[in-house]
């Protein structure tokens, strides 16, 4: 009974086993037949690099290159530079392409690529080195990296890491080049070489704010338009920076490697030799070409083929399957790199594929390695012998000029490209043709006089990453810290000082996105209780910058020595706006030129637009009672009704607290009449929306508030439905205007809202220089007011809350002129009168001034006498 069980198991196994092999044959059958098609676009990034990436993509059609029955096409789709190619793989638009080093730190941290193999050289190494080529006995004077000041220097391009990282690096570290500009490399190198060639350098990834001198691409010598000091510039690259260095320059940025090959016989530079070159040590001595061990300024990893970060996991393993592949296929020696792809199994092959679907048994099938017409493809071994008219010299002579026209049967469009609308008969008949020989790595002088094309020329393999290693970082390992280094600042840290939650939170997200863009000084954000406090923040170095109304630059330049540096810009030509007093035209009793009992609508105490010129208007017209200084006394008798966040705080109102001035606010809790945004009706919008739904009869407000809030520009209920033309301005003469008459019906130009720091004794030149940079460049990125839930905007506040930090209003930011860098310079002569107006202190400053001069000079006076 036992033995009959063991034979029914034994004989159950054996036709499962039988089942499984046939589905496997009919599946093998199948796919054999009816290959899953795999396209990849591959991105060029010049002429002679789409040529040589057609002459790729036809002998991957004909070749009927082929992975786990996936069958490969390839397509070229040519860019204008890698900085387009990086884009068009984020979006998806291409598949992979290579990059150096400094340009993968650039795809990684910017455009989420991903490195999935890098190029393994003919030695088998996978470094090289970074080396300083001078030509012997030149720059005799020279005896340390100091004296390169001044010099004429080659780059391989900005952003590459041999070729212009690691030598701006080297040069920071040593301190003999200082940092120019936190956030623009460019500008530093700029300062410390002379005319020089560094393509990209007036690129916008490398100039975002357009200001960059052209100093760096002088020596540059491209002629074609649009391609001087670009990648299609003649001094581009590793062996463009080599020829400048021949023709212009006198020190250039190589590989070590680039040495080598072009000094080789063949290489295209006859007469050159060895002994003409030396390497500049970064002690400053020179050595021998061949000692660049010893020699050299940084050690960095090969060229990097890379892939968007949202490529599945499984294709990346494929891509590196068929980079593999094609080191089998289209290289001198017989087998590419062994990886963990091969298995052990002498039915199977290198990559997992059964040998026997690789042998082309069918007479109708054309084998391009075995065929009876004694095809070989040994690359000594003409293919073209029999018939040498095959190959055709328009489009694979050995003269092809690399600016000129290109075949347009691969244009980059898909409908062009191999592979797109041919079925297998296609294919089959495409492959009848003789085979045309091809070398991934060659590429002079078959595809013109540029050398690297695709990969390295000295690229024999591809060392596949492992899932771990395929980031940027953990691609450059340590020379992340070179990258970054190229980056710092002198002012490690700027502190922002806000006064509410909303503030803050508007504040950490800036923090963030600064960040994203590796912006320096890094941000960081500080929340103080109000105005007061974030003036006395700063002055005690808690805290650097605040943004200021008018009224807060005048109290913080004159009891805490703070000076604004940088201006907001509305709508007009200068940074300034108008003060108006805006009305319901359904109020027509409303009259400017007499308020007594109205209520009114205020942006917050001691602002410029909300509290100073009115109140000056209102008391140097006799309007209302000044009471001495007491210009708080005076409205809460004046005004029935109003809201005017801050009045009952004792930081702004020293004196008896007046409750009707708070009694249109809507603020809750602690929040009631507070002057910050917790406050719903603080600030220009604030104050209109206390007219509209308050029970206001007039706002004072800056000249674009009530066209930002009218006409359906805000979603909220209570702006919804209101209209420009149910507002009317109210003139000092006591007539009416339209909203859009502001410029001969207000109460007169106010400077904008600025940024200020610490002045006086605590002045500091670089600090400040260093917070401007990072505004500028701050709001090229994110200035636009365009803004969805991924992006952020520093000019747009997240509703219902309005002007948080800078003004809605603003479109951009302005930095001051030095000569202004001074409160009562900044605000002007009528900002000043109207201060004084109001609380007759506006006058303190000057006489400040001038007693500290006497005390100065009294100082200065007894100390020469003794």
């Amino acid at each position: 009974m036992n033995l009959f069980k063991e034979f029914f198991i034994y004989f159950l196994a054996l036709v499962i086993s039988s089942s499984f092999i046939a589905i496997n044959a009919a599946e093998d059958y199948f796919y054999n037949q009816h290959p899953i098609r795999k396209v990849i676009v591959w991105c060029t990034v010049s002429k002679a690099e789409q040529q040589k990436c057609i002459s790729f993509a036809n002998a991957v059609l004909r070749d009927h290159v082929k992975i786990n029955y996936r069958l490969f096409t390839l397509r070229c789709h040519h860019a204008f530079n890698k900085e387009e190619c990086m884009s068009l793989l984020d979006d998806e638009k291409v598949t992979m392409t290579t990059l150096d080093a400094g340009q993968v730190f650039i795809g990684g941290r910017f455009h989420s690529l991903v490195p999935i193999a890098k190029e393994v050289a003919e030695t088998g190494a996978t470094v090289y080195y970074s080396v300083a080529l001078v030509k012997k006995n030149s720059l005799r004077d020279l005896t340390s990296l100091h004296d390169l000041r001044g010099k004429k220097a080659c780059f391989a391009g900005v952003g590459t890491m041999a070729g212009w990282v690691i030598p701006l690096y080297t040069l920071m570290k040593s301190g003999a080049m200082e940092i120019v500009d936190c956030n623009n490399h460019v500008k530093t190198a700029t300062e410390f070489f002379g005319p020089s060639c560094a393509v990209n350098a007036l690129l916008d990834a490398n100039n975002p704010i357009g200001d960059n001198s052209d100093k760096l691409c002088r020596e540059c010598i491209g002629k074609i338009p649009g391609g001087r000091c670009t990648d299609a510039d003649p001094y581009a690259g590793y062996e463009g920076a080599f020829k400048c260095l021949l023709e212009a320059g006198d020190v250039a940025f190589l590989k070590h490697t680039t040495i080598q090959d072009l000094l080789s016989p063949g290489s295209g530079y006859p007469g050159l030799r060895e002994d003409q070159f030396q390497l500049l040590c970064k002690d400053g001595s020179k050595k021998p070409i061949n000692q660049f061990k010893t020699c050299n300024w940084g050690e960095v990893p090969t060229n990097a083929i890379v892939v968007s970060s949202a490529t599945l996991l499984e294709d990346r393993v494929l891509y590196q399957k068929f980079l593999d592949k094609i080191v089998t296929l289209y290289t001198n020696t017989s087998r590419g790199l062994q990886t963990n792809y091969d298995n052990p199994q002498p039915e199977y092959d290198s990559f997992g594929n059964r040998v026997r679907r690789q042998v082309y048994q069918d007479s109708n099938r054309y084998d391009p390695y075995n065929d009876n017409r004694g095809y070989n493809r040994n690359p000594y071994q003409d293919p073209f012998g029999e018939n040498p008219n095959l190959l055709n010299p328009n489009r694979y002579g050995v003269n092809i000029d690399p600016y000129g026209p290109v075949s347009n049967e691969y244009d980059g469009r898909p409908e062009d490209l191999p592979g797109n609308g041919y079925d297998d008969d296609d294919i089959n008949k495409y492959n009848d043709t003789k085979y045309e020989y091809f070398t991934f790595y060659e590429s002079i002088p078959r595809f013109g006089n540029q050398t690297n094309l695709l990969f390295q020329d000295s690229t024999r393999q591809f060392y596949p990453l492992q899932e771990l290693e395929q980031t940027h970082d953990r691609y450059l390992g340590h020379l992340n810290e070179v990258v970054m280094g190229i980056r710092s600042c002198p002012v490690n840290r700027m502190t922002l000082c806000v006064t509410s939650d909303v503030e803050l939170d508007k504040c950490v997200k800036m923090k963030i996105a600064l960040k994203a863009q590796l912006l320096k000084p890094e941000m960081s954000c500080y929340k103080g209780h109000s105005q007061i406090h974030c003036m006395q923040a700063i002055n005690s170095r808690t805290a650097d910058v605040a943004v200021f109304d008018a009224g807060d630059i005048y109290t913080a330049g004159l009891n805490f020595d703070l000076v604004p540096f940088i201006s907001e810009v509305y709508n007009l030509a200068d940074p300034e706006y108008y003060v108006v007093a805006v009305a319901k035209e359904a109020d027509p009793s409303t009259d400017l030129t007499y308020l007594r009992g109205k209520y009114t609508c205020h942006s917050g105490i001691n602002t410029a637009a909300g509290w100073i010129y009115p109140m000056a208007y209102l008391i140097s017209n006799g309007w209302v009672r000044p009471y001495g200084c007491n210009s708080v006394r005076a409205a809460a008798e004046y005004f029935t009704k109003s809201c005017i966040p801050g009045a009952l705080s004792t930081e702004y109102n020293t004196g008896m607290p007046y409750d009707n001035m708070c009694d249109l606010c809507r603020g809750s809790s602690f929040q009631y009449c507070r002057r910050d945004a917790s406050e719903l009706f603080y600030g220009h919008t604030g104050a209109f929306r206390c007219l509209v739904e308050g029970g206001g009869h007039v706002a004072f407000v800056k000249h674009t508030t009530a066209i930002e809030n009218t006409g359906g520009k805000r979603r909220e209920w209570w702006a919804r439905d209101a209209l420009v033309d149910d507002f009317e301005l109210l003139c000092p003469d006591g007539t009416r205007a339209e909203i859009n008459d502001y410029l001969t019906c207000n109460l007169g130009k106010v400077k904008a809202n600025a940024i200020v720091t610490r002045g006086g004794y605590s002045y500091n030149e670089t600090q400040i220089n260093a917070y401007i940079n990072l505004f500028m460049y701050a709001q090229t990125f994110y200035g636009s007011k365009t803004v969805d839930e991924f992006s952020f905007s520093m000019f747009y506040s997240t509703p219902p809350h309005t002007d948080l930090i800078f003004q809605d209003a603003a479109t951009q930011l302005k930095v001051i002129d030095p000569e202004f860098r001074e409160y009562s310079a900044y605000l002007g002569r009528d900002f000043m009168r109207a201060k004084r107006i109001v609380d007759c202190y506006a006058s303190t400053s000057t006489i400040r001034a001038s007693l500290g001069l006497v005390l100065v000079l009294v100082i200065t006076y007894l100390s020469l006498s003794s």
